[in-house]
């Protein structure tokens, strides 16, 4: 407030000042130009001659205004574009997530020269189009996304690799996967885009041979990466079963990981898978193998089924395994009918009659009334299978 009544002050005194000159003496001015002359006094001259130097200023600043050369107006229109460019690209992506695919086109595309992450309005413009099976629009606004920003290739990459998997165009996007990785060899969420293309296209193979990379490289939980290396090893029995006969399938077991090899399902599944093309011994043998490395009731009750090259060496690891095991009821059932197999009718009556003191199980049952009645008794022997029979 004080400023202002200084600034007052000042303009009053100053325009006294100019008021006594005046009074003194106004000066005479007087301009001549052929049969023109003008006359005035000296203060006017100089009043008309600042009118005209504002004239001329403003005349300049309107053909700079007008031709663009003007920084702060340039500025100001900047501005003003930036924020209409930001409104529409807004408009753009909530008529994305609207499903209006033409709008959001519109909106994206017309505002993405001015926009601050002009990135960001392609890649949308780009699903927008794809949605609308326009692929050279599509095209083209990924290639302007490309262009737009420095270092985008990836982001460019991924976008179009996710709109080819939403429609299952699987094998374009494998090919554009493997473009992407030879220059980002252990970009982790690259990586988990190519498990999910090759999952589509169950190429089992080319999964088996990027699993090491996926310990390295990927942050995936540990049990989900288990599942995949299971899933694919049951997978890639499963088509050596039906190549050659199942000719392939020992060295497909063998050419899997130690950890994946011995797990409940896949040995369940390379022993059934063996039973299928009549290598009972070879299941057997595999089996033997594998319940030193993975104790599963349901293996365990299998492998008092098969039919080994030896019956007594069946039998003699089995005994071994009850050492410690010596409460296992399903063990007790598999020694029992090893037993009986090599016909040591006591040691089957005993191992099964403990396991029966354990779990009363139908199979239990049932073996000791084989048993019984290779014993010739028929009473104690229909017993049995009747307690078998009623579980």
């Amino acid at each position: 407030m004080r400023l202002i009544v200084l600034f007052l002050i000042l303009i009053a005194a100053g325009a006294l000042a100019v008021g006594a000159f005046v009074y003194i003496d106004a000066g005479y001015v007087m301009l001549s130009w052929e049969n023109y002359t003008v006359e005035t006094s000296l203060w006017m001259f100089l009043v008309l001659g600042a009118i005209a130097l504002l004239a001329v200023y403003i005349a300049l600043r309107a053909l700079l205004v007008l031709f663009g050369s003007d920084r702060r107006f340039n500025e100001w229109r900047q501005r003003r574009r930036s924020l209409r460019a930001r409104r529409q690209t807004t408009r753009g992506l909530l008529a994305l997530a609207q499903g209006q695919w033409r709008r959001a086109e519109r909106n994206l595309t017309s505002s993405a020269k001015d926009s601050d992450q002009p990135l960001i309005n392609y890649l949308a413009a780009a699903r927008a189009a794809y949605e609308q099976d326009k692929s050279e629009a599509t095209d083209e606004w990924l290639k302007q996304a490309s262009l737009s920003t420095k270092g985008s290739d990836l982001a460019v990459g991924i976008t179009q690799v996710q709109l080819l998997q939403s429609r299952h165009q699987n094998e374009q996007a494998l090919a554009v996967l493997i473009s992407l990785r030879e220059k980002h060899p252990r970009h982790a969420y690259l990586l988990k885009l190519l498990v999910k293309t090759l999952q589509d296209l169950e190429d089992w193979v080319a999964l088996n041979e990027l699993l090491p990379t996926l310990r390295k490289a990927t942050k995936i939980p540990d049990e989900e990466l288990r599942k995949l290396e299971r899933n694919v090893a049951l997978q890639l029995l499963d088509r050596a079963r039906h190549a050659n006969g199942g000719q392939g399938l020992t060295a497909t077991f063998d050419g899997l990981g130690r950890d994946v090899r011995y797990t409940s399902d896949v040995m369940k599944s390379y022993v059934d898978l063996l039973l299928e093309t009549e290598q009972e011994e070879k299941a057997e043998e595999a089996l033997r193998e594998g319940l030193k490395h993975v104790w599963h009731d349901e293996l365990v009750e299998i492998y008092g089924r098969l039919k080994g090259k030896d019956a007594n060496k069946q039998l003699l690891f089995a005994e071994q395994q009850l050492k410690e095991r010596p409460n296992d009821p399903l063990l007790l059932l598999t020694l029992g009918r090893l037993a009986l197999r090599v016909n040591d009718l006591e040691k089957a009556r005993e191992y099964l009659k403990t396991g029966l003191s354990i779990r009363g199980l139908a199979e239990l049952h049932a073996e000791m009334g084989k048993v019984m009645l290779a014993e010739g008794d028929e009473t104690l022997a229909c017993e049995h299978f009747q307690l078998a029979l009623g579980h």
